[in-house]
């Protein structure tokens, strides 16, 4: 195996091992131990098929199967070219079940579950061969997402249009992104399109088909940014208007006190001061009184 494969670059053979043989994949390199291979691979044939292929009338085919199994299944037919019927023993190992029997009883197995369930499939990387705690082997890491095809399903993606929206379900999404001249009422392929170029300058970023709306890997990621930074800014301005609102009317009520407790206080304090105004002219027209009254008793007493 080795001389006649050396050559082709696919096959390689690994440096510690005499019995096996490396094949190179489209994502890493598989070792196949050939010790052991057949016995591990070897099908069970039942006995009633041995059984007539000994019967058979060609010779060839007969003396083929002559060696094969237990005497009693190999002996000729019987008078009359009735083939006698396999004792106990033969009819347990008749039971056998095959390597392809039990792959089908598997399969069957494995498809039932699937249709009577609903799978999610979780993809398990290996952190370290060591099986230690808190480890993580980069190498070993990108190995295995390669062998299981992740990466190739990721450039495959990337390559195409992974991303797929109805139109509905697109305008429904991103018509914050739009102005009102943009929407076409009734019209959801002419809205999506107007969107579209407008928030995507490549063209070749995007597909329209008859039904759905194709975008290529991160052009989704990209639209959702312009989205969460709308609507971040929306809520902003909603927050500004509700607190401008709230504080207006915060002031505009201690506005109203303010101006009642001055009246009150300019109120008190006019009638205090015409009171004590009041109370001086009061005083002043005593002091007229009596100093006349004073001058005219001292006028008196002067004649």
């Amino acid at each position: 195996l080795y001389d006649k494969c050396k050559e082709w670059d696919h096959f390689s053979k690994p440096r510690l091992s005499q019995t096996a043989f490396l094949v190179r994949h489209f994502a890493d390199k598989v070792e196949y131990e050939c010790a052991g291979f057949l016995h591990k691979n070897r099908d069970t044939v039942m006995e009633e098929q041995v059984v007539i292929l000994k019967a058979s009338k060609n010779k060839l085919v007969s003396n083929l199967f002559i060696s094969e199994g237990p005497d009693t299944l190999g002996a000729p037919p019987a008078r009359g070219g009735k083939v006698p019927p396999p004792s106990a023993a033969g009819n347990k190992k008749a039971h056998k079940r095959t390597v392809g029997s039990q792959f089908r009883d598997s399969l069957n197995l494995l498809m039932e579950n699937l249709n009577s369930t609903n799978p999610h499939y979780v993809r398990c990387i290996k952190p370290n061969d060591a099986k230690q705690a808190f480890m993580f082997d980069n190498t070993r890491a990108v190995q295995q997402l390669r062998a299981c095809g992740v990466l190739e399903t990721v450039r495959i993606s990337a390559a195409g249009y992974p991303s797929r929206w109805t139109y509905q379900d697109f305008y429904v999404r991103y018509r914050v992104l739009c102005h009102s001249k943009d929407v076409k009422q009734g019209d959801y392929l002419t809205t999506c399109e107007n969107i579209v170029a407008r928030l995507i300058p490549d063209p070749d970023k995007y597909q329209f088909g008859k039904n759905k709306l194709f975008f290529r890997a991160g052009q989704v990621a990209y639209m959702e940014k312009l989205r969460s930074d709308k609507l971040r800014a929306c809520g902003i301005m909603i927050q500004k208007n509700v607190k401008m609102f709230l504080y207006r009317k915060k002031y505009l009520r201690i506005q109203a006190a303010t101006g009642t407790i001055q009246r009150w206080v300019r109120g008190h304090m006019a009638r205090r001061m015409v009171t004590v105004l009041r109370r001086n002219k009061a005083a002043v027209k005593m002091q007229t009184m009596v100093r006349g009254w004073l001058q005219l008793k001292k006028y008196q007493k002067m004649r």
